[in-house]
């Protein structure tokens, strides 16, 4: 198995699931979890987007954090 790395960060699962969303279209397999511990308790959560290693220039270039 590949490992992951973060290529996005979101504000809400809403907003990283449209950026996963993008990337599975394109091709790029990817995966969601909470960026932090405040995500467990609601107030201030963020999501990351990861995708696979190999995977990672492609989605930067794709999502413009190049």
């Amino acid at each position: 198995m590949s490992d992951y790395v973060t290529v996005e960060q979101a504000g809400n699962e809403a907003m990283a699931d449209l950026i996963r969303q993008r990337l599975e279209d394109a091709g790029i397999p990817s995966v969601i979890a909470p960026g932090n511990l405040a995500a467990v308790a609601g107030s201030g959560a963020s999501f990351a987007v990861s995708v696979p290693f190999e995977k990672a220039a492609e989605a930067r270039e794709l999502l413009g954090k190049v």
